[in-house]
């Protein structure tokens, strides 16, 4: 199998020799090499930035990430003597399943920087292990040794699902991209009838588990880009039988729906089934969806960064694609596979996008279904890029834009968080009036942000389940969180109507007030005293959240 020399790499070559023959050659070397450490340089300075989004500032603005914090301790706690009181509400059940992976670091990090530290830890490996696994993919792929990638890969790790405090599904995507390179390697492989293959087929059985285990999502968009990159070249009896690797995870999976079947629950738990109905978007909401990859704020600069990366994206995959187009199937498979790693990248890219406009917006529980496969639809279809066949102007754009762009991610998201400190001023303060063994009832009524486009105080009661055994009104329930409730659980008899990210308001003789001695209620924090029923009387009061104490009828 003979090596692929990128562009880039052919211009160093051509420096290099030139280098040789005098002195004007010998600084000309001298100069790329400078420029390219500067360059990674700037990687590893932006690459420290976009990490400090997650440990600089006390308040997160990440959806999620109170929620996970708090589940994180109470399974933690389970283990010790303060899961006794959590345990008459709850039935810890763990099984490897596909959040496994997010889980076993939860508790890991816990063990070390605490439940809060722990989701700082878990939201940064994304930001880490995305950037890697774009620069490990174009290397592999296609040769390219440039920083390009890590700063694409930053720019792709601040969007609309980082906010939302998706952090098992990123770092889901991350491991799926590496797992993606090794099949299309694989397949490579097949197509040359390397001497390699077997080793490579052992280690394709090997990793295809841990990509489910990461994530279910991420594990069933790997399925679907292999079955498109092993075909859209053509079928061919090597490739068709590269699918056995496939055999262990698809096991795996298997057995884990058949034991989280809906009529199966945990000994002591009462079965929770919600409903699973899908929801769809109009085309025009699917369209705003578009600048989710790398929408956060509300400044307008990361919804212009979104429209540059797919303008940019477009405009590399029409020179590419037209390229591709141009070669012959001899061309295709010389240098290394990096012409068939392109085509099957389009392909897979294609593919993603076209299953985005076909799937629903939620499904039951499981919400932003389609939105997340836009970032691997941009990331897919830019690791298919030919450089070679870019004009100049492109190239330009990638070398200067990419930086820029990382840079501008993480610069928004820093000041972002720094303004989000006075919106969420108070929360400490009015948790810390719940003591331990209480129940508290969360309200938000205004669960958004003026900073942040999402809404980041839906999940703050989940805090003061961080710290001591609380019960809290709202805690997933199934194989991800590992938790299931018991029949004492005072959140079986909350209203239909419930909705911690979507309250418009509080109906409240629908609520058992009996349950609950505690009510949290966010407002804005210029709003006035929401109104409360007479047997529930202020207990704490700051910024935009009010702690209400049930008083015990006389």
């Amino acid at each position: 199998m003979t090596t692929h020399v990128t562009e880039p790499a052919r211009e160093a070559v051509s420096h290099d020799s030139s280098g040789s023959t005098g002195s004007a050659g010998s600084t000309g070397s001298s100069r790329v090499v400078r420029s390219a450490r500067a360059a990674w340089i700037g990687l590893g300075t932006v690459a420290l930035l976009a990490v400090l989004v997650f440990w600089l500032f006390e308040a997160l603005p990440f959806q999620d990430l109170p929620a996970h914090a708090g589940l994180i301790a109470m399974r933690h706690r389970f283990t010790g003597l303060s899961g006794e009181f959590e345990s008459r509400f709850f039935v810890l059940a763990p099984h490897i399943g596909p959040y496994s992976l997010f889980r076993f670091l939860g508790e890991v990090f816990v063990r070390v920087i605490g439940p809060v530290g722990a989701v700082r830890a878990l939201a940064t490996l994304p930001v880490i292990a995305t950037p890697l696994a774009l620069l490990h993919a174009r290397r592999r792929l296609h040769g390219d040794r440039s920083p390009t990638y890590g700063f694409l890969g930053i720019t792709l790790s601040f969007g609309f699902m980082t906010l939302m405090g998706f952090a098992s599904y990123l770092l889901g995507v991350a491991v799926m991209l590496f797992g993606l390179v090794m099949w299309l390697e694989l397949l490579a492989a097949a197509d040359d009838d390397a001497p390699d293959l077997r080793k490579r087929e052992v280690l394709m059985a090997v990793f295809a588990p841990i990509i489910f285990v990461a994530h279910g999502h991420a594990f069933a968009l790997f399925l679907l880009c292999a079955g498109v990159s092993a075909l859209c070249t053509g079928p061919s009896r090597a490739r068709i039988m590269r699918f056995r690797t496939l055999v262990p995870a698809l096991g795996l999976a298997s057995w884990v729906a058949w034991i989280e079947r809906g009529a199966t629950t945990p000994a002591g738990s009462v079965p929770v089934v919600p409903p699973l109905m899908p929801v769809f978007h109009s085309p025009a909401a699917k369209f705003e969806l578009l600048v989710t990859p790398t929408l956060m704020t509300r400044s307008g600069i990361d919804f212009l960064v979104g429209v540059a990366f797919w303008v940019f994206a477009i405009a590399c995959t029409f020179y590419s694609v037209r390229a591709l187009g141009r070669q012959s199937g001899r061309e295709m498979t010389a240098g290394g596979g990096s012409a068939r790693h392109s085509r099957a990248l389009y392909a897979c890219a294609g593919a993603l996008f076209v299953l985005f406009l076909a799937l629903p917006h939620a499904i039951g529980w499981f919400g932003f279904v389609d939105g997340r496969l836009l970032p691997l639809v941009l990331m897919l279809a830019l690791l298919g890029m030919r450089r070679e066949a870019l004009p100049r102007p492109l190239e330009v754009a990638a070398d200067i834009g990419a930086p820029v762009s990382a840079a501008t991610m993480a610069m928004v998201a820093l000041v972002a968080s720094y303004f989000f400190q006075h919106e969420a001023r108070g929360y400490r303060e009015v948790l810390a009036h719940v003591p331990a063994h209480a129940t508290l009832l969360n309200l938000p009524l205004e669960p958004n942000s003026d900073v942040f486009t999402g809404h980041p105080f839906i999940h703050y009661d989940k805090l003061a389940l961080a710290d001591r055994p609380v019960v809290v009104s709202d805690v997933w329930f199934h194989q991800g969180s590992a938790l299931y409730p018991t029949p004492a659980n005072p959140a079986l008899r909350l209203p239909a109507s419930y909705s911690e990210s979507d309250l418009k308001f509080i109906d409240w003789p629908a609520y058992h007030l009996e349950d609950w001695e505690f009510v949290l209620i966010r407002t804005r924090p210029t709003a006035s005293q929401p109104y409360t029923p007479n047997d529930l009387s202020l207990e704490d009061h700051v910024g935009g959240w009010w702690l209400f104490k049930r008083v015990p009828p006389s």
